[in-house]
C-alpha cells in the first residue's frame, strides 16, 4: 500500500468511526481512569444511559464507577432511551469474521488474539470482562485493516458477498450480517462516503469496499451485541438471532437465521424454542458446552498439573485427563441425559495412562468409555476430579471440598483466615482426616467442620492419583478410611457413609440442580445471577431434576430473563 494510501485510509477510517458509532476513540484519548464518561457502561447488568441531543448524559447518582474500555465512550445518537451493550468474545469475533467472509484463515493478528480472563466472574463470556480496553482497540483495529484488505484483494471472495457494483447495496448487504442487523438508511448514507473516498481514490470498487468494511470491523456495532429499548421489553428478533446465535454457536447469525427474524419466527417463547432446539443439534453447540464444563470445572488447571517426586506420574497423562473430563460431560450433553447422570455414571473415558490407576487393563491407544469398577460412582469418582484436586501422592480434602461447596452447591464460603500454616507432617497413626482436621481447627472451625470438609473427606477412599483404597498406608501403618460426613443441605442436614452415598444425594438434592441453574444461566446470560433471578434458577432446577441440559437450556431462552431487555436506565 503506498502512503498516500494509507494516509486516505487513516482519515476513512476516523470519519467512519465517528459518523456509525459516536465516539470510538481509544480510552487513554477520554480523560483519567475514573472520570464521568457520556455513556458509561454500568456495574452488573453493564447497561449504559444514552446520550442527550447534546451528546452529553451525566452519569447516574449511586452508580457504580465508569469502566474505560471502549464502552466507556460509546454513543449511540439517537437509540431508544436504554440499552445494553455485550463485548463480543474474541473467539465470537473470530469465528464471525471467518465465517461471514467465508474464509479459512485469518491474519496472525486474529489469531493471536487472547480471550478474555473470567477474574472474579464464573465464565469468560461475562459481561463485566468483555469490555475493550487500549490494547484491545489496538488489536482489533489492526486485526480489522488486515481481514479487510485480505477480503478486498479476493474478486471471488468479495463477489460472494455482494454481487451489484453499487456502493449503497454492498454496504447495506454486508453490513446487515456484520452488524447482525439490517443498517438504517441512515448509516448508510453516513458510510457511503467513505466508500467513495476510496473507490475515488484507488479507482475501483474493491478500494472502497476494504475501506467500508475496515470500519465496519472496527465499529461498536460489531464488537458489541446490543440490547437497544426499555428494560423489561422483548428483544426484538435481530436482536434475538445474534443472542443464540452468539451464545450456542460462538459466531453471527447466519442469513438463514437473520432472515428467521425477518420472518418474525423468533418473536415468540415457542419460535425461539423451536430455533435454539435445532441449534443445539448442530456439532458447534457441543464446543460451547465444552467451553461452559470446562470453565465451571477448571479443566484448563491440566496445564499446570505436576506430581513431582511421583514416580508413578507421567505428565502426558495431563492430556488424558482433560479430555477424559470433556468426553464425559460431551456424552452427557449429546446423549440428552441430565444432571442427575453426572452423580450416578458408574463409566467413564480411560486413556492408556489412566488404565493403571484405574486398576484396568487392556486400554488400548485412546480413550475409550469403560466401566470403572467399585466405588466409583459419578464424575467426582473419576480420574480427572481426584487427580486434579490432589496433593502429590495424598489426596487434598480442603481443595476437593471447596470446589464442591462453591461449583456443585453453590454454598457460600467466607475468606480464608490469615497466616494459616502448611499442612504438618502426619504423626504415627494419625489418618490424613484426622491432620487435616487438627490443621483446620485454627480457623475457628464452623467454615470448615460444617462446609468443607465433610465434603472433601467423602474423598478419602481416593489418595493423590486417584486409585481407589479400602485403607491408607502410613509408612508401615494400615489406618483404615472414615469417608463418612454430613451437610445442611436446602432439605436440611443429610449424611452419608461413603463417596458413593454422597453422589445418590447429590442427583436429587434440589441445591444440586438450583447450583448448576445458576451457573448456566449465568453462562447463557453473560452476566451475574441476583436475587431477582431466583424464580427463573427454581423453574430451571425443576427442568434439571426431571430433564436433560438441553432441555433446560431450551426453558432458560424461552423465559422473560433470556428473551427481554435487561439492566437499562432511565
Amino acid at each position: 500500500m503506498t502512503r498516500f494510501h494509507h494516509a486516505i485510509r487513516a482519515t476513512a477510517l476516523a470519519l467512519a468511526a465517528a459518523s456509525c458509532t459516536g465516539d470510538i476513540s481509544p480510552p487513554e484519548s477520554r480523560g483519567a481512569p475514573g472520570t464521568a464518561i457520556p455513556g458509561f457502561p454500568l456495574g452488573p447488568g453493564a447497561s449504559v444511559t444514552a446520550p442527550s441531543a447534546a451528546g452529553g448524559g451525566a452519569p447516574t447518582a449511586g452508580a457504580p464507577a465508569p469502566r474505560t474500555g471502549l464502552t466507556g465512550s460509546l454513543n449511540l445518537a439517537g437509540s431508544p432511551q436504554y440499552f445494553r451493550v455485550v463485548g463480543l468474545t474474541k473467539n465470537q469475533w473470530r469465528n464471525s469474521v471467518k465465517d461471514v467472509f467465508g474464509l479459512t484463515t485469518l491474519p496472525a493478528t486474529v489469531e493471536g488474539f487472547q480471550d478474555a480472563v473470567s477474574g472474579t466472574t464464573d465464565f469468560t463470556n461475562n459481561e463485566l470482562v468483555l469490555d475493550v480496553d487500549s490494547r484491545g482497540w489496538s488489536d482489533y483495529q489492526s486485526a480489522s485493516e488486515e481481514v479487510a484488505q485480505r477480503v478486498a484483494g479476493e474478486p471471488t471472495t468479495l463477489r460472494k458477498l455482494y454481487a451489484g457494483t453499487d456502493g449503497a447495496g454492498f454496504i447495506a448487504s454486508v453490513g446487515r450480517r456484520l452488524f447482525r442487523r439490517p443498517l438504517t438508511a441512515q448509516e448508510v448514507a453516513r458510510l457511503q462516503p467513505l466508500f467513495d473516498m476510496g473507490a475515488s481514490s484507488g479507482g475501483s470498487f474493491a478500494t472502497g469496499a476494504e475501506l467500508v468494511l475496515a470500519a465496519m470491523l472496527q465499529s461498536p456495532h460489531f464488537l458489541y451485541r446490543t440490547e437497544l429499548g426499555p428494560a423489561g421489553t422483548p428483544l426484538s428478533g435481530y436482536e434475538m438471532a445474534a443472542k443464540l446465535s452468539l451464545w450456542l454457536r460462538n459466531t453471527s447469525p447466519d442469513l438463514t437465521l437473520l432472515d428467521a427474524a425477518e420472518r418474525g419466527d423468533l418473536a415468540t417463547p415457542q419460535g425461539i424454542a423451536t430455533v435454539a432446539s435445532k441449534l443445539l443439534e448442530e456439532p458447534v453447540a457441543l464446543q460451547v458446552m465444552r467451553q461452559f464444563h470446562g470453565q465451571l470445572l477448571h479443566l484448563g488447571r491440566f496445564s499446570e498439573l505436576s506430581k513431582v517426586g511421583v514416580a508413578a506420574y507421567d505428565p502426558a497423562i495431563n492430556d488424558e485427563l482433560m479430555e477424559a473430563a470433556y468426553l464425559f460431560f460431551d456424552k452427557v450433553f449429546s446423549g440428552n441425559r441430565g444432571l442427575a447422570h453426572v452423580f450416578l455414571s458408574t463409566s467413564g473415558f480411560v486413556g492408556p495412562l489412566m488404565a493403571t490407576f484405574y486398576g484396568l487393563s487392556g486400554a488400548g491407544t485412546g480413550l475409550t468409555e469403560r466401566e470403572l469398577g467399585a466405588g466409583r460412582v459419578g464424575f467426582f469418582t473419576q480420574l480427572p476430579y481426584l487427580m486434579l484436586y490432589a496433593h502429590n501422592d495424598e489426596p487434598d480434602a480442603i481443595h476437593r471440598g471447596v470446589n464442591m461447596a462453591l461449583d456443585v452447591l453453590c454454598a457460600p464460603l467466607g475468606p480464608p483466615a490469615a497466616m494459616i500454616p502448611p499442612l504438618p507432617v502426619r504423626m504415627p497413626g494419625q489418618t490424613n482426616r484426622a491432620r487435616v482436621d487438627a490443621h483446620t481447627s485454627v480457623c475457628g472451625g464452623a467454615c470448615h467442620n460444617d462446609l468443607i470438609n465433610p465434603l472433601g473427606f467423602a474423598f478419602e477412599n481416593f489418595d493423590g492419583m486417584g486409585q481407589y483404597r479400602v485403607n491408607e498406608m502410613h509408612g508401615t501403618e494400615t489406618l483404615p478410611i472414615d469417608a463418612s460426613g454430613s451437610f445442611k443441605f436446602v432439605d436440611g442436614m443429610l449424611s452419608w457413609r461413603s463417596s458413593a452415598e454422597l453422589m445418590q444425594i447429590l442427583a436429587t438434592e434440589p441445591q444440586t440442580h438450583l447450583c448448576y441453574a445458576k451457573k448456566l444461566a449465568s453462562f447463557g446470560l453473560q452476566r451475574d445471577i441476583v436475587a431477582a433471578d431466583m424464580p427463573l434458577l427454581d423453574m430451571l432446577a425443576a427442568t434439571s431434576k426431571s430433564g436433560s441440559l438441553k432441555q433446560v437450556i431450551v426453558k432458560l431462552v424461552q423465559t422473560d430473563a433470556f428473551r427481554n431487555r435487561s439492566g437499562g436506565m432511565p
